[in-house]
C-alpha cells in the first residue's frame, strides 16, 4: 500500500483510475450491430478483465469512453467515424474523470484503440503540458484545452484573452502551466503509470482521407489535434502499443512512439500479423486479437490485477466459432486477416506499413519530415514468423501469408550462435540493409510472456516450433521449412495448412482451400519458368525479394543487440 494523505475517509490508500478509449464506432454499452450483438474489441474485453479490487484490497476504477461515431443517425454516425467529429469531446471529458477523481498516490492508466488510442494518448499528452486541473480549475477547461492544442500555431487569437489568467502567454511558454499551478487551478508533475494502446492510427489520430480533406470536410475537424506529436512525455513511466503489420489502408498510418534523448519512459512497441481491428479486435475470428490481448495483459500485469482466466475464456469462445462456421480449429497466429480496403476508406487509397522505418511528423501541418523516428522500440511477435514461415493462410484467406510489409525489405535471421548449435535458444531477427549505406537495422523478435505461452501452449507442435525453429542460413541458398505435424502426424502438402495437436488431443485438420468456397480461394503459388522475370520469381520464405546482402557474420549482430544488455535480460525472457 502506498499512504497518500487527504484521501476522503482518512484511510491513506490509493486507488487506480484506468480510462479505457475505445475505436471508431464500437461502443460495448450498445451491445448490438445491425440486430446482432456485436463483437467486443479488446479495449472492452480488458475492461472486462479487470478486477474491480485487488487481491491486496486496491479499487481498479475503469471508465469506459465508447468510441467516435457511435451516435445519432446513420450520417451522424458515418461523420462522426470518418471525419473524427467529437474527438476534442471525448479528450475533455475523460480528462475531467480523472482531473474530478485523483489524488495525490493515485495511479493512472490510459487504453485505447484506433482513435480512443489517440484519445488516450492526447490525455497523456495534456497532462504531461499542464498537469491535472483542480476542481475549481475544471471550468476553465474548454479554454485552457483550446490553448493547448493551438500552442504552436502563430495566428492562434484566443477567444477569452484573460481566460484561464489575464495576460497569458502561450501554452507553449513553461509559465503557462505554472501560472495555473500558482492560482491554484492544477497540479503538476502527475505521474502516469501507463498508456497502452492498439494501433493509434493516423498521424495526428484521424485517418486522412483526400476525398473528404478535398471538400473541406475532414480539414476542419482534424485541426482539433494539432498538438498532438508521437514523443513520449516523462510523466508517463511505462508505454505499450500492439500495431498491426498487415493494415494496408493509407488513411490509417501508424502512430509510432518514439523516445526524446533523455527520456526514463519504459517503451515497447510489437508488431502483429493482421489488419487494424485483426488487432484491436471486432472481427468474427478473434484468434489474432487474442494474441494481441494475451501480449497486452502480460505487459499489464506487474501493475493491474487482472483476471487471467479471461483470456483463456475468450480462446474457448474462438474455438466453439472455428468449430460452428469452418469445421475445424485453426492453428495458433492462422486466425482470418480480413481487409477492410472498402467504403470511404479506399477512397484514400492502399499502401504498405514499414515497421522501422517510419519519421517524425510536423505536429502542425501533420505532414511527414525526413527524419526518422528513434529509438521506437520496435519488435516483431512471433506470430508473424509462424504464419509466414509454417505457410498460414493470405489475406482473405487467399493463397499464402507473405507479410509484404517486412519481406519485401527485411531478412528473417534465425541464429543459434557462433556453433549453429539447436541446444540453446535461438536469437531471432528481421534485417535490413540500406541500399546507400552500409548502416543495418535490426527489428528483434519479442518473446512470449506468461499469459503468451498459456495460449500458445493450446497448439503444441506450433509451440515447438516457436521455441525451436530451424536456423536460417547466411548463404543464397533458399531454405525449406517443415511444418508442425498434422493430426495423422505426417506433414502436410502444399495447399492443405495442417493443424498441429491441441490440448484436447488432436485438433481437426484445418485447410483454406478445402474449408472455403472456391470463389474465395486464392490461387496455389507456382513454381517460376525460364524467361520469367526475377521480380516476379516466388520469394524465399526467410529472405528478403529486393534487398542483397553481404557475407556478414549473423552471430556479430546476435552479440551486439541492445535487448541482450544484462538490464535487459529480465524482460527478455519474460520475467520480472
Amino acid at each position: 500500500m502506498v499512504d497518500a494523505p487527504g484521501l476522503s475517509g482518512g484511510r491513506g490508500m490509493f486507488k487506480r483510475l484506468i480510462v479505457a478509449c475505445d475505436g471508431t464506432w464500437l461502443n460495448s454499452d450498445d451491445g448490438t450491430k445491425n440486430g446482432t450483438l456485436s463483437i467486443p474489441s479488446n479495449i472492452t474485453r480488458i475492461s472486462r478483465a479487470i478486477k474491480a479490487v485487488s487481491q491486496d484490497g486496491i479499487q481498479q476504477i475503469v471508465n469506459y469512453s465508447q468510441g467516435l461515431g457511435t451516435e445519432g443517425g446513420k450520417l451522424s454516425r458515418l461523420v462522426g467515424g470518418a471525419t473524427g467529429k467529437g474527438l476534442g469531446d471525448d479528450v475533455r471529458e475523460a480528462y475531467s474523470f480523472l482531473a474530478n477523481n485523483y489524488h495525490p498516490g493515485d495511479e493512472i492508466f490510459l487504453l485505447g484503440f484506433s482513435r480512443g488510442a489517440f484519445t488516450a494518448r492526447s490525455i497523456g499528452g495534456l497532462i504531461g503540458e499542464i498537469g491535472l486541473l483542480t476542481k475549481k480549475g475544471l471550468n476553465t477547461l474548454p479554454e485552457v484545452y483550446e490553448d493547448v492544442q493551438n500552442r504552436r500555431n502563430p495566428d492562434y487569437r484566443p477567444k477569452h484573452e484573460d481566460v484561464p489568467f489575464p495576460r497569458k502567454p502561450s501554452a507553449d511558454d513553461p509559465r503557462y502551466a505554472e501560472e495555473l499551478e500558482r492560482r491554484g487551478l492544477t497540479r503538476l508533475d502527475i505521474p502516469i503509470k501507463c498508456i497502452a494502446v492498439w494501433d493509434t492510427v493516423g498521424s495526428l489520430g484521424i485517418p486522412r482521407i483526400g476525398k473528404l480533406q478535398r471538400l473541406g470536410l475532414q480539414m476542419k475537424q482534424s485541426k482539433a489535434t494539432t498538438f498532438y506529436d508521437t514523443k513520449l512525455s516523462n510523466c508517463i513511466e511505462n508505454a505499450f502499443q500492439a500495431l498491426a503489420l498487415d493494415e494496408n489502408r493509407a488513411s490509417f498510418s501508424p502512430a509510432v512512439w518514439e523516445k526524446p534523448e533523455g527520456n526514463r519512459t519504459t517503451l515497447r512497441q510489437v508488431w502483429f500479423p493482421g489488419a487494424h481491428a485483426n488487432v484491436g479486435g471486432g472481427y468474427d475470428d478473434m484468434q489474432i486479437a487474442n494474441i494481441s490481448l494475451a501480449w497486452m495483459m502480460s505487459q499489464l500485469e506487474p501493475f493491474l490485477d487482472l483476471r487471467s482466466e479471461y483470456l483463456f475464456e475468450q480462446d474457448d469462445l474462438n474455438e466453439k466459432y472455428y468449430k460452428k462456421e469452418e469445421g475445424a480449429i485453426r492453428p495458433w497466429s492462422f486466425g482470418k486477416i480480413y481487409n477492410e480496403l472498402k467504403g470511404a476508406f479506399a477512397l484514400g487509397g492502399s499502401t504498405q506499413r514499414k515497421p522501422g522505418q517510419y519519421t517524425s511528423v510536423d505536429p502542425f501541418s501533420g505532414r511527414a519530415t525526413d527524419r526518422p523516428l528513434r529509438q521506437t522500440n520496435e519488435y516483431i511477435h512471433p506470430s508473424v514468423r509462424t504464419r509466414y514461415r509454417l505457410e498460414g493462410p493470405g489475406i482473405q484467406d487467399r493463397g499464402l501469408y507473405e507479410a509484404r510489409a517486412l519481406t519485401d525489405s527485411y531478412k528473417l535471421v534465425v541464429d543459434y550462435g557462433a556453433n549453429n548449435s539447436r541446444a540453446g535458444d535461438a536469437e531471432v531477427y528481421w534485417k535490413i540493409k540500406w541500399r546507400d549505406t552500409m548502416a543495418v537495422k535490426v527489428l528483434p523478435e519479442a518473446p512470449l510472456w506468461r499469459l503468451e505461452r498459456e495460449l500458445a501452449k493450446r497448439d503444441p507442435a506450433t509451440y515447438d516450433y516457436i521455441k525451436k525453429p530451424p536456423a536460417t542460413t547466411s548463404t543464397r541458398s533458399k531454405r525449406k521449412t517443415a511444418r508442425p505435424l498434422s493430426a495423422d502426424f505426417s506433414n502436410s502438402k502444399a495447399g492443405g495448412l495442417a493443424s498441429p495437436t491441441s490440448r484436447k488431443g488432436r485438433r481437426d485438420t484445418f485447410s483454406p482451400r478445402s474449408t472455403f468456397p472456391a470463389e474465395d480461394r486464392g490461387p496455389l503459388p507456382r513454381r517460376s519458368k525460364t524467361g520469367v522475370d526475377r521480380a516476379e520469381r516466388p520469394r524465399s520464405r526467410s529472405r528478403a525479394r529486393s534487398v542483397e546482402f553481404a557475407s556478414d557474420r549473423e552471430t556479430d549482430i546476435r552479440e551486439s543487440m541492445p535487448h541482450r544488455r544484462e538490464k535487459d535480460k529480465a524482460w527478455w525472457e519474460g520475467r520480472r
